[in-house]
């Protein structure tokens, strides 16, 4: 049954409409957050002295998007999987910047005993601690040289170097930061020996990193469970397909089925929330 004219109209106003709101509202301010985002990760990387510009950092996301975006579409022939392509990268990107700082910053704390074994051997030289962190920093590893780097600036724009340690303090929140920062800052005022100070430092830092490699170890088997608890459902599922092909449509096509898969899930997170309290408790 073909449209009259006066629905014709009234459909092809509507579909302007739309279109509109599109090109006015929609776009405009989806591609605000899309320029905000970059921004913000542009920022993130930049506290960890990776000079990209907002602009470079939205020219990746964008691309990426697109690539994402085509890909999904191409295996899936679905708008809706084409759209969660294009967003992925966005979702992603903020993960991979906090994976970046996370193993950054565990780099920097494994590296902490060589500065302090190189700030107490230039101080029992006879020099000033400013002075032997500006010995120090070119000799330094990447990743904590910039770190010390940031510090020796902020002490030669006239900041003491007492409140440099404490910013930087408060930039990592580490606590082997802090067992290094804090014994150091109640030390300069009263005039101690502040080589001594940063060998013993620098022992405590290697025993806890000592420890820390133990504990690793020995939660090893625990972390394995937890993985071949994760992997036995879906290999499980896996080989009963293949021994019976109506499993898999039977399971996901079911209440019966709908229901064994959320309750696998369940049991799954759970296993995992045990496992990581466990962990946890020993550490």
């Amino acid at each position: 049954m073909g449209l009259t004219a006066a629905e014709t109209v009234l459909l092809i106003a509507g579909v302007l409409l739309i279109v509109r709101f599109f090109l006015r509202t929609a776009i405009p301010g989806v591609h605000r957050r899309f320029l905000l985002a970059a921004d913000r990760r542009s920022a993130d990387l930049r506290e960890e002295f990776v000079p990209l510009a907002p602009g470079s950092v939205a020219l990746w996301l964008g691309a990426s998007a697109a690539a994402c975006s085509c890909t999904a579409l191409a295996l899936t022939g679905s708008g809706a999987a084409a759209l969660v392509g294009g967003i992925l990268p966005l979702v992603l990107s903020g993960m991979a910047v906090r994976v970046y700082r996370s193993r950054r910053r565990a780099r920097i704390l494994s590296r902490l005993p060589v500065l302090l074994d190189l700030l107490a051997g230039h101080m029992k030289a006879g020099h000033s601690l400013p002075s032997s962190l500006a010995e120090t920093v070119p000799l330094l590893p990447p990743g904590i040289r910039e770190e010390m780097g940031w510090v020796l600036q902020q002490t030669r724009l006239g900041t003491p170097i007492a409140d440099s340690l404490l910013a930087w303090e408060r930039r990592l929140r580490a606590e082997e930061v802090s067992l290094f920062v804090r014994p150091l800052r109640a030390a300069l005022p009263g005039g101690a020996n502040v080589a001594e100070l940063l060998e013993r430092t620098r022992d405590i830092l290697r025993m806890r990193a000592r420890m820390r490699e133990t504990l690793h170890s020995m939660t090893a088997q625990a972390r394995l469970q937890a993985v071949v608890l994760t992997l036995l459902p879906p290999g499980f599922a896996a080989v009963l397909s293949l021994i019976d092909p109506g499993f898999l449509p039977n399971l996901f096509g079911t209440l019966f089925g709908k229901a064994i898969l959320a309750a696998v899930s369940v049991l799954l997170v759970t296993g995992w929330l045990v496992i990581r309290m466990i962990l946890s408790a020993r550490s």
